[in-house]
């Protein structure tokens, strides 16, 4: 299930409409919509809460075996999504992981959030947009 305006995407961000909506990456990949030249935007207002989170179903029931030096997993990162929080000129990148779900931002407040998902079909994984109050 995806949300949008259903037009085309001249280099403005498609609206996501709903306060519970799933964006997908093989929508992406399909329809070209949430990526990077036509992200998704989640517009919250003062005193609305918005929740991020990534369901991600490549992830095994085993952890990864590859380790460096202090134990820790290399810091490789397959990307999954650039998250634009707000006036940030940087994105908050989201990367593959070894968790099934997480949580990848709670705020309330007014902010807007343009996501950006990868065109990669390597995987299957979902970002829930989760909003109070939200429209």
């Amino acid at each position: 299930m995806y949300e949008g305006d259903g037009k085309q995407c001249d280099r403005n961000p498609l609206t996501v409409a709903s306060s519970s909506t799933y964006l997908a990456n093989v929508v992406t990949v399909e329809s070209r919509r949430g990526s990077r030249s036509c992200p998704w935007l989640i517009r919250v207002s003062h005193g609305q809460t918005v929740n991020l989170t990534l369901f991600d179903f490549a992830v095994q029931e085993v952890k990864p075996t590859t380790r460096d030096f202090s134990g820790d997993q290399f810091p490789s990162c397959q990307i999954y999504a650039r998250m634009y929080i707000g006036t940030a000129a940087e994105p908050t990148v989201v990367c593959r992981g070894s968790l099934r779900q997480r949580v990848l931002h709670t705020r309330t407040g007014r902010q807007d959030i343009r996501i950006a998902i990868s065109s990669s079909q390597q995987h299957f994984y979902l970002l829930h947009v989760d909003g109070k109050h939200l429209f």
